[in-house]
């Protein structure tokens, strides 16, 4: 490693006294594009730090790679170079055709250490990396947004929700974004009924750089009663202590999650409780709860205390207020009166079904019964009633000397009908 330094140093020396040497600067993460500037059709060669990345012949296009860290990530076209995805491994001197041209480049990155998650009250160092000389100055935007000279790397000391937010390293060109969280842990005020069970919320917000070395819950009012405290041993963090009646909690691995399980609360448990954890380097967090226990009296009154009426109280109203398995005795009966009416009307679906299955086996069957018309009868009645038509349309005969009425003659029954014309 001392001797790429120097290597770089007198590459830079060298470059810098010749007058073609440019400096250029480029983010971590983004790209960066170098120009050898020479005529179409010729050779090109790019090294970096005096390592070939790739060379290119100009006629044939054919390309030949190097032993350079950065040789599958480039590209040429024409003379210029490519440099995509920058790390900070990449900043060195970039020289074309045996340094006919030649750049320096410094990959600048900012970071925090431990990291960007930070916990109240801890220590942190911002580090805005260009490359150059240390004590180098660059100009900090605070998430506020007052800016100020400062180094490249500046300390946070006991940092508070101030801190939180982004901050901006600004050199030259380039800007250079780091956003910083401060957390702390996280609680809230619990409520429970008597005799009920109710969890002591404790937790960060989100993971934090600084590993967990301990912590534990404490309540001063109630002090025989035995809380886990948190260990690394073994398993990595996880409640360690004895799982009494009053106090349970998980024995899986934890993360950012502390909470505890106090069960049947009593009044006498009413109080304050601190939910405290330690991390490396020496800081301590602490988050404190108020537990409030409500009397069942109160849970059913909405809060308010039951008034007392005057006179007698009605024996019914006490009975149907009666709790049977933890619930009042009006919910069991509307309950089981529900029951019953979806019982029978299941009952009644299954019978009407049934009959109706019954009455289509007996439709069914009674058309099975019946014996349909074969080919030979259907034709014989279909004759007979032709004929009967054919009979009773065709008219009578008519008589001979009826047909014309010019060459009829009178009969005995003309004589006697106009005798009868006669006497009227």
């Amino acid at each position: 490693m001392p001797t790429c330094k120097i290597l770089l140093f007198l590459l830079l020396a060298l470059c810098t006294s010749c007058g073609e040497c440019d400096v250029t600067y480029g983010q971590v993460g983004g790209e960066v594009i170098m120009d050898c500037e020479v005529p179409q059709n010729t050779d090109v060669e790019w090294k970096l730090n005096d390592t070939l990345i790739i060379k290119i012949n100009g006629r044939r296009g054919t390309k030949q790679k190097g032993s350079s860290h950065i040789k599958d990530k480039v590209s040429v076209n024409g003379g210029s170079l490519k440099v995509p995805r920058l790390e900070t491994r990449d900043s060195g001197v970039y020289s074309c055709n045996s340094g006919k041209r030649t750049y320096t480049l410094h990959v600048a990155s900012v970071f925090a250490k431990p990291g960007p998650v930070l916990l109240q009250s801890s220590d942190a160092e911002l580090h805005c990396d260009i490359g150059e000389n240390p004590n180098t100055e660059v100009e900090w935007q605070r998430p506020s947004n007052d800016k100020k000279k400062d180094k490249k790397v500046i300390k946070l000391n006991s940092v508070t929700s101030n801190d939180d937010g982004q901050w901006t390293c600004l050199f030259k060109d380039l800007k250079l974004t780091l956003t910083l969280a401060v957390v702390g842990l996280q609680t809230r005020a619990v409520k429970v009924p008597e005799g009920e069970n109710i969890t002591l919320p404790c937790s960060l917000p989100r993971s934090v750089s600084q590993r967990v070395v301990g912590g534990k819950w404490t309540a001063d009012h109630i002090p025989t009663v035995s809380f886990p405290t948190l260990n690394t041993e073994t398993k990595g963090l996880h409640w360690s202590g004895n799982d009494s009646s009053k106090v349970t909690f998980t024995s899986d691995r934890l993360n950012i999650n502390y909470d505890v399980m106090l069960t049947n609360a009593q009044p006498s448990d009413e109080g304050k409780y601190v939910c405290t954890v330690e991390f490396e380097g020496g800081v301590k967090l602490t988050a404190e709860t108020n537990l409030t226990v409500v009397s069942k009296s109160s849970v059913n009154t909405g809060g308010q205390r039951p008034t007392e009426k005057k006179g007698k109280t009605s024996a019914g109203g006490v009975t149907w207020k009666k709790e049977v398995f933890g619930l009042q005795l009006w919910i069991w009966i509307a309950v089981g009166a529900s029951s019953v009416v979806l019982i029978v009307l299941i009952i009644v679906t299954v019978l009407v079904r049934q009959r109706n299955k019954r009455m289509k086996k007996r439709v069914k069957k009674l058309r099975s019964m019946r014996q349909p018309l074969t080919a030979k009868d259907y034709c014989r009645c279909r004759a007979e009633s032709e004929v009967e038509l054919v009979q009773q349309e065709r008219p009578l005969p008519v008589p001979r000397q009826q047909r014309n009425p010019r060459t009829r003659t009178a009969g005995p029954n003309h004589t006697i009908e106009k005798r009868r014309e006669q006497d009227y």
